[in-house]
């Protein structure tokens, strides 16, 4: 796997992320700023997932919400990924959406106790820590999103593709997203197989001798979207003059797709 600039409205731009998105929930309205997330990702501990969940919807969620009012993310989410088992190094995700780069450098300023004062904190934060396992944490930068009509949706599924590219070749591969996968992932989003598409960096940890250095995703209403669109119709129609093999052949030489995963939306804070 949507990654994760406006024009709209800040809060319709967030599910777009990175969607998850990433997207990745509704994200997009272009602006100056770029966009960053945090994505973390998790591996609940046997017998304890829906405890994790509850967790974070009942005391994580409104900490959240705080940090959203005071201006220092502008969305929040969490995302189960389907069809893991017990060998996968995790099996949730959550993505938190900053647009001020000096946020990013201490973020999570927001004292629980302030959200929380009638609540024992210290044994929320155990339940917490005994519940799931931080196993990688990554900051992400969008490169670039389509959102239907300058409106975000409130995707509930998102096909967050992760994308090796060779050392020279992101320049050549951020073009051919651009210009040639841009238009066709249009026509798929205007004949409703999709409701959004970004693309995201790896800001860090980063290096070509990582696993992926970018994240493409496609924003799905609902599951019934899943079954794969008609590609070779929305490249022809995109690009009449080009042949759709040559398409992919620029698009293999430029990059390989590391591995395909699908998230649901549970929760957000806008």
């Amino acid at each position: 796997m949507k990654t994760i600039t406006c024009s709209v409205s800040l809060r319709k731009k967030l599910p777009l992320m990175l969607a998850l998105l990433l997207s990745l929930a509704p994200l997009l309205v272009l602006s100056q700023q770029p966009m960053y997330a945090i994505v973390e990702y998790m591996k609940t501990k046997p017998g304890k997932e829906w405890n994790y969940i509850e967790l974070e919807r009942n005391f994580w969620k409104p900490v959240h919400v705080e940090r959203i009012r005071q201006g220092e993310i502008v969305g929040w989410m969490l995302y189960r990924i389907r069809y893991t088992a017990g060998n996968d190094p995790y099996n949730y995700a959550t993505v938190t959406l900053f647009n001020q780069t000096e946020n990013l450098e201490q973020p999570g300023t927001i004292d629980p106790l302030t959200v929380h004062p009638d609540k024992d904190v210290e044994n929320w934060l155990t339940e917490t820590d005994e519940s799931r396992e931080l196993v990688i944490r990554n900051l992400l930068i969008q490169q670039n999103f389509i959102v239907p009509n300058g409106e975000g949706g409130d995707p509930k599924f998102l096909e967050v593709d992760y994308m090796k590219v060779k050392q020279g070749n992101d320049l050549p591969y951020r073009d051919l997203e651009n210009k040639i996968w841009k238009p066709v992932h249009q026509l798929l989003i205007q004949s409703g197989t999709r409701t959004g598409w970004s693309v995201w960096a790896r800001l860090y940890p980063s290096g070509y001798g990582m696993d992926y250095q970018y994240m493409t995703i496609n924003e799905l209403a609902n599951f019934s979207q899943i079954a794969l669109p008609d590609y070779e119709k929305a490249i022809k129609s995109a690009h009449p003059h080009r042949k759709v093999d040559d398409i992919r052949h620029k698009t293999n030489q430029l990059r390989t797709l590391v591995k395909s995963e699908l998230w649901e939306l549970l929760d957000a804070a806008y």
